[in-house]
Order: C-alpha cells, then structure tokens, then sequence
C-alpha cells in the first residue's frame, strides 16, 4: 500500500507539473496571439493612411519663396531622448545590441476634394515606452495661405504639448520607425547618414530641396519616395504593466534596468509600402 501510494503521488504531481507548463504555454499563446492581431491592425491603419499620401504642390498651395513649402507631402522627425536601448539577444553567447527608435510622422492625403492631414506620435509614459496616438485633421481642397493648419497643427501640438485631434491607439510602444525609398530603390540620403551615425539630422521631409548640393551625392528628390518601411515595435502587456508600475513607483532605475532587458518581450512588425501617387 505504502509503494502505491508513493506511485501515485508521484504520478499525481508529474501530472500536476504538466499541467501547470501546458497552461503556462497555452496563456503564452493567447498572449502572443493578442499582441500579434493587436500589432497587424495598427500596421494595416497606418499603412491604408501612408499608401494614399497625395502631392499637394499639384494644387495652387500658397508656398512661400524660394522653395520653402509650408506643407511637406511627408514629414517624420527623429526623437533621440525616446531611444530604447535592448541587449539581452545574443548571437552564439556575444551581446547584441538593438536600439528603438520612436519617430513623428505626418502625411499629407486627399479625398476628392478634401485634404486630410494624418500623423502618429508617441507620447513618452518613461523613458523608451510610451503610447501611440493618431492625428487626423482636413479641410476643403484648393489649400491656400488660409487654411495652412494640417501640418502647423500637428507640428505645435508636438512643440507645445496642445493636443487636439489626437486619438489613443495602443500603449506599450517602444520603436515607430519609416525608412524613405526613391524610384531606384535608394534610401533617403539623410536618413541614411543619420542610421550609419555619420550625421545626426532629426527631421526629414518630402519635397526635399537641395538649392546648394554641397556634393554630387546629394540632390534634388521627388515630392514622395516611391515607397517606405514602416517598423513598429510593441512591448508585451505583462512587460509593460511590470515596467509601469516600477516607474509609478519611484524605482526608475530597476524600470530601465528591466526594460533594457526585455528585448524578448518585444514583437517587431515591418511594412512596405508603395506609394501609388508617387512620380
């Protein structure tokens, strides 16, 4: 009795081990597969407002002098204090590095006669996460010197802090990214500088006009790439509930300290795009 007895507690807690991994797994799944259809949607939004990116220099746009358009077709800037450095990867047992960047993009659609102005900004909860909102703002087509407030709306919003026509998303982004391609493929030459670190620009826009290229390598572009990436990268929701609460708490350090560390706990999304009003 004594011998069956110790078989089937072994057995009973072999069992119960089993189940407790197989329900471990079976919540890491339903979790992966939230953050995943959670990721696609906000991809496919911001793809369906990119991909319709219309050139407003073929409207009779008040645009100052010598080039100086008010409103950019595409406009994204760079912000360096949101950069979230990850290392625990590794590739056969040496470190590796990523670093998320979060940028504001704004882009300039029209809709039969109406001129949309569509941008996406991360507003920072701590250092390297924050939350994505979506800015949507129109007016009624031909632009003119009187209705320039798509892009300056968006633009004070972010210097400011005067959020009006924002709209929440998702939170726990730590990486929004766009990479800029012309005709031939080539990626937008400033941008480039600034990912090799060999110049740091922090805004890019298209039309881009050089009136004094400073070398063969840099000319004039189009008024829209030909098409853009887009990468978004979503921190899991245990992750940055646990880093949440750490900030909220006081202990910024061990939130950075966990956040710097939880480069597994991070779903990465990539689109391209073409851009069919592209030249």
């Amino acid at each position: 009795m004594l011998v069956s007895t110790a078989l089937l507690s072994f057995i009973v807690l072999g069992l119960t081990a089993m189940f407790i991994q197989t329900q471990k797994i079976f919540k890491t799944g339903i979790k992966q597969t939230t953050i995943t259809d959670a990721g696609r949607a906000i991809m496919d939004m911001i793809a369906s407002d990119l991909s319709q990116m219309a050139n407003d220099q073929f409207t009779n746009q008040y645009g100052g002098n010598s080039g100086n358009f008010i409103f950019p077709n595409l406009y994204w800037s760079w912000v360096p204090q949101y950069d979230l450095v990850q290392s625990n990867l590794n590739n056969n047992g040496v470190p590796v590095f990523r670093t998320n960047q979060v940028e504001d993009i704004f882009a300039m659609v029209q809709t039969n006669n109406t001129w949309l102005g569509i941008g996406y900004s991360v507003s920072n909860w701590f250092p390297g996460v924050g939350t994505l909102y979506r800015y949507a703002t129109n007016t009624t087509a031909p632009l003119s010197a009187t209705n320039l407030s798509l892009f300056s709306d968006f633009n004070n919003a972010l210097q400011y802090g005067t959020f009006t026509n924002f709209h929440r998303i998702a939170d726990g982004v730590v990486h929004l990214k766009i990479y800029a391609f012309e005709a031939d493929g080539n990626e937008m030459y400033s941008e480039w500088l600034a990912d090799s670190g060999r110049s740091y620009p922090t805004n890019f826009q298209y039309p881009l006009i050089a009136t004094n290229p400073p070398n063969s390598l840099i000319i004039q572009t189009n008024y829209l790439p030909h098409s853009i990436d887009i990468e978004l990268g979503i921190l899991e929701p245990e992750a940055f509930e646990h880093a949440r609460v750490l900030y909220t708490s006081g202990a910024t350090n061990a939130a950075a300290a966990f956040l710097a560390n939880a480069a597994g706990q991070v779903e990465i999304f990539r689109q391209h795009i073409i851009i069919p009003a592209a030249p």
